[in-house]
């Protein structure tokens, strides 16, 4: 017999607030507020909004014991974390400063000034398991944007089936160029704002920031319920998702979670701001849900993308609005695209409980879907 999955504590840091009440005032509200970057590409200066929230690698381990409640066994708590380039800050800052001392870094062979000898994504999270003094199991996931979704999906089913009795979901992203760059050479960074589904949408805008879940299969005073989930690989292109691999994601994730389509009383979307993925998750949705649309949103004009750390982070703060009361609103929204037949939340909604869908789509076709429930 399955477990029950509960979320018995959460917190983040992002550039919305360190604390889930602050982070919930602006997701309700609507309150985006990034800041610039500035990097040059092609010979000339570029300026991109984005959403620093600065020390997010050394708040993480602030993060995650925020999450962790004093009843938890620290010898048997399992780690899943989940980023798309926890590394590459890493890599970045040992460049610049091999660079700066016009040297290889400590290279065994000599060569080119190059310090990243062994690329190691699993550093973050062996570095703050040390530091929580846990001593359970622990992996790293990368699967682009749905990283942490992903790792938080993970952590139920381990838990759901017995294999660990504690577990800690965290995501991280920190402020790299690579990231950014990437975005802007793929033309998919806006230069103003993001604004998911509207007709002008033209973009998104990166951020960075840190949260953790801790999943137990005892209640103890937890308020939510991860019912189930599914993770599904579009393979159609690697950049351009499908709406119908979406459904498909969503029904697998209904399926698994026991739950009918009607009785999802809201929706979070991936919503990036972009033109294909919001036609994609638009259409997706339809095919799920019809005419009877519940409540929609997206959340990441005010918390930003955060790329790997979005399933955790968003998790953190849709949940937190949530309790509320309120379905918060989608910043930037104002002209619905009849191409997609769905308008988010202009402002913000009464939430009278029940079950939440959280999608969280990445590249390379990673398609996560999660449902909570909210418990009396």
């Amino acid at each position: 017999m399955k477990r029950p999955v509960y979320l018995r504590g959460m917190a983040a840091a992002c550039a919305a607030g360190d604390d889930r009440a602050t982070i919930a005032d602006a997701c309700i509200a609507a309150l985006p507020a990034p800041a610039e970057v500035c990097f040059r590409s092609l010979g000339g200066d570029v300026v991109l909004p984005y959403f620093r929230a600065g020390g997010i690698g050394t708040a993480t381990p602030r993060v995650a014991e925020q999450a962790l409640d004093d009843a938890v066994r620290r010898d048997a708590l399992a780690l899943y974390f989940g980023s798309s380039s926890a590394g590459i800050t890493l890599h970045e800052r040992a460049y610049v400063a091999a660079l700066a001392a016009g040297s290889d870094g400590d290279a065994p062979h000599g060569g080119p000034l190059f310090p990243i000898h062994a690329p190691d994504q699993s550093r973050a999270a062996r570095e703050l398991r040390t530091a929580l003094g846990a001593r359970g199991p622990y992996y790293t996931l990368n699967t682009a944007c749905s990283s942490a979704a992903n790792a938080l999906l993970y952590a139920a089913f381990a838990l759901r089936d017995g294999l660990v009795d504690a577990a800690l979901a965290v995501g991280i992203e920190e402020e790299n160029r690579l990231s950014q760059q990437g975005f802007f050479s793929l033309m998919l960074a806006t230069r103003e704002r993001s604004r998911p589904f509207d007709v002008a949408r033209d973009g998104i805008v990166l951020g960075e920031g840190a949260a953790a879940l801790h999943l137990s299969a005892d209640r103890g005073g937890a308020r939510w319920q991860l019912l189930g989930g599914a993770s599904l690989c579009d393979a159609s292109h690697p950049t351009n998702p499908s709406a119908e691999r979406i459904a498909d994601t969503i029904h697998a994730a209904l399926d698994d979670a026991g739950v009918a389509a009607a009785e999802v009383s809201a929706v979070k979307a991936h919503g990036t701001g972009t033109r294909a993925n919001d036609q994609a998750e638009a259409l997706g949705l339809r095919r799920v849900f019809g005419d009877a649309m519940p409540p929609l949103t997206s959340i990441k004009p005010v918390l930003g993308h955060t790329l790997g750390a979005c399933g955790a982070l968003e998790t953190v703060a849709f949940t937190a609005c949530l309790e509320r009361g309120r379905v918060p609103p989608t910043a930037g929204f104002a002209d619905a695209d009849p191409e997609l037949g769905v308008a988010p939340l202009r402002a913000a909604a009464p939430w009278r409980g029940g079950v939440a869908l959280l999608n969280y789509f990445g590249f390379g076709g990673n398609n996560c879907a999660l449902l909570l429930r909210e418990l009396a």
